[in-house]
């Protein structure tokens, strides 16, 4: 069904089957007190640093502009000749302070056809509280950020409710259902 990358960090959160836009990015202050998985969607804010001209944080499902490749605590200064890294080999966690780019991540934002680990697994409600039945995805469902800067599929009513927002941020296309057959993973076509 797809191809396996070489590189044991997108295999963990996100396969990419068609590698798409890749832009370095700066990980915000709160990113990396949190940490985050793969496939979280980002936001750019102003920069904290200086030397750093593109800094993201988490989503909020009003402002988005990509997503993260890599977890953030899954990289190693070495590898095998040939794997593809981030823009940094380190954990952009450690010396969160510095200026030497280690808090500099990979963020996908176009062309791209992943598939997902980590998406919204619980609908929203009337009242746009993520309480409400399992998601349920199917193929070419528009697919959207959440509120915790996830692909999710919530009707755009209760995603503005849950936002508080003007506008839903439809991503792209459901192009795989999370289930057995997909290693329960959740399938994107990115049109963004």
């Amino acid at each position: 069904m797809s191809r396996f990358t070489d590189n044991v960090s997108e295999r963990l959160d996100v396969e990419l089957m068609m590698d798409g836009d890749r832009h370095e990015v700066a990980v915000g202050p709160l990113l990396r007190r949190s940490g985050w998985r793969g496939g979280l969607w980002v936001k750019y804010v102003t920069p904290t640093n200086p030397l750093q001209l593109f800094e993201v944080e988490v989503s909020d499902g009003v402002d988005g502009t990509g997503f993260l490749l890599f977890a953030s605590d899954d990289f190693a200064p070495f590898g095998p000749p040939g794997q593809r890294w981030n823009w940094t080999s380190f954990d952009p966690r450690s010396n969160s302070a510095a200026p030497s780019g280690t808090n500099v991540v990979t963020m996908v934002n176009g062309g791209a056809r992943a598939l997902f680990k980590v998406f919204e697994t619980v609908s929203l409600d009337a009242g746009g509280v993520r309480i409400g039945p399992p998601a349920v995805y199917n193929l070419n469902d528009l697919l959207k950020i959440s509120e915790n800067g996830l692909l999710c599929n919530d009707p755009d009513a209760r995603l503005l409710l849950a936002t508080g927002g003007v506008r839903v941020l439809v991503t792209g296309f459901c192009s795989v259902t999370p289930d057995s057959l997909s290693g329960n993973r959740l399938g994107l076509d990115l049109k963004y």
